[in-house]
């Protein structure tokens, strides 16, 4: 993957602010033992993607994001927003209603 673009997750407090941010590439296990430790109940999914990209979702940006959402609840977190961006563009599936 390019250097600047990819898949990170942001663990945010109750304001919805973030706190920390981890790569995906640094694996889930990670993730979730800073997620527990923090004591965080929610998470957002940040995506970036080249800037010639559009900011809309692909069909596999939709599945993660459901199935994402659906295996945090196990562990009592929460999906508070899977967010893309594209240079100057931006999509929000929390604004969208798609979350």
């Amino acid at each position: 993957m390019m250097q600047g673009h990819g898949l990170t997750i942001a663990i945010l407090d109750h304001q919805w602010r973030p706190r920390h941010a981890r790569p995906m590439d640094e694996g889930w296990r990670g993730l979730i033992d800073c997620a527990l430790a923090d004591e965080a109940r929610w998470l957002a999914l940040i995506q970036r993607r080249r800037a010639d990209c559009p900011a809309l979702p692909r069909s596999a940006d939709i599945s993660l994001t459901r199935a994402l959402a659906r295996h945090l609840r196990a562990l009592d977190l929460r999906l508070a927003d899977h967010v893309i961006h594209a240079g100057p563009a931006r999509f929000s599936f929390r604004t969208a209603g798609l979350l």
